[in-house]
């Protein structure tokens, strides 16, 4: 990081020149989003309501505060990197288009978290790095594929069918709330697509929009869409009531970790580095998630779930193989 605040990176590949490998800092920050990442789904679950303790809040009521969390968290980001708060008439059209992918984005994720199971949900959100290195391939160019990327590809959408078709056998511990469906399975492929939408276009839009500003507002629209439609949908169901120390960490670990730090880092990432290239590194996220889910929610790890996640891992390595020199 140079004394303007901004991430350096090592000498581009003779590859691509506009296309600089990730340095050592942004190597250790992307890993740490994926950490991050990895135990999202499991906070969800403990935010979200349940019927086995009847506690939690509904979907979207969940998503609402959560990103008012991660709204102030940005306020804060802005402050210390003297970011501007405030947005001139052309940057208004990027911010609402953002916060609107993110309301569409967030609220498939907190519907299908609350369908499916925290393994499933970790595994099936990580598609979205496929989707980048497709989208950046044919719409913005930033990254050509190859043979061996589109092999990848290949590899990583086989291993998110076979999660869709394997039920994980949930052992007599395991609540019945914390179980897979098909249904919450494809809604989570649903928000992957919107969140590779979401990343490319928060990327071409950083030369109109500083980093922490645009995250800042692309909060506080998410919030915007959020708040209206918790109320309508799930008035009834939100209560005070309902909400112990767990749902409050839960909130807490989804706005202020996840909603604002997680994505104020990446996004700053982005004004370096092709998207793919950030992306690809969440092949980690499953790993932590699985992992939390374990530790956790006693989900329940079958062999096809690691087979699974074996498919997801190879096939984000040979997207992200460099050729040899």
């Amino acid at each position: 990081m140079n004394d303007n605040g901004k991430f350096t990176s090592v000498e581009p590949t003779a590859q691509d020149s506009n296309n600089p490998a990730l340095s050592f800092t942004a190597v250790a920050l992307v890993v740490l989003i994926a950490a991050c990442w990895g135990g999202n789904p499991v906070a969800a679950k403990y935010s979200l309501f349940s019927e086995d303790n009847s506690m939690g809040l509904p979907p979207l009521a969940v998503s609402g505060i959560r990103f008012a969390m991660a709204t102030l968290f940005m306020v804060f980001w802005c402050l210390v990197s003297k970011a501007p708060i405030r947005i001139t008439r052309n940057q208004i059209l990027p911010c609402f288009v953002a916060g609107t992918l993110l309301f569409g984005q967030i609220a498939t994720f907190t519907i299908g978290v609350h369908l499916s199971n925290s393994t499933h949900t970790t595994i099936l959100i990580n598609t979205f790095i496929i989707w980048v290195l497709v989208f950046e391939h044919f719409f913005t160019g930033n990254h050509r594929i190859t043979r061996i990327q589109l092999l990848g590809c290949l590899i990583a959408g086989v291993s998110a069918l076979v999660t869709l078709l394997i039920k994980s056998n949930a052992s007599d511990d395991t609540s019945l709330t914390d179980q897979a469906s098909i249904l919450g399975d494809v809604v989570i492929i649903i928000s992957a697509i919107l969140l590779a939408i979401k990343i490319l276009y928060i990327k071409a839009n950083l030369n109109r929009v500083r980093s922490g500003t645009l995250i800042l507002w692309h909060d506080l629209i998410g919030v915007l869409w959020f708040i209206p439609a918790a109320l309508f949908f799930e008035y009834e169901q939100i209560s005070m009531k309902y909400v112990d120390h767990a749902v409050v960490y839960g909130l807490l670990y989804q706005g202020v970790i996840v909603g604002g730090m997680c994505f104020a880092i990446q996004t700053t990432l982005l004004q370096t580095y092709s998207a793919t290239r950030i992306s690809v590194f969440s092949f980690l996220t499953p790993l932590f998630g699985i992992t939390a889910a374990a530790l956790f929610r006693n989900d329940p790890l079958s062999p096809w779930l690691y087979l699974s996640l074996v498919l997801v891992a190879s096939g984000i390595y040979l997207v992200n193989r460099q050729k040899p020199q």
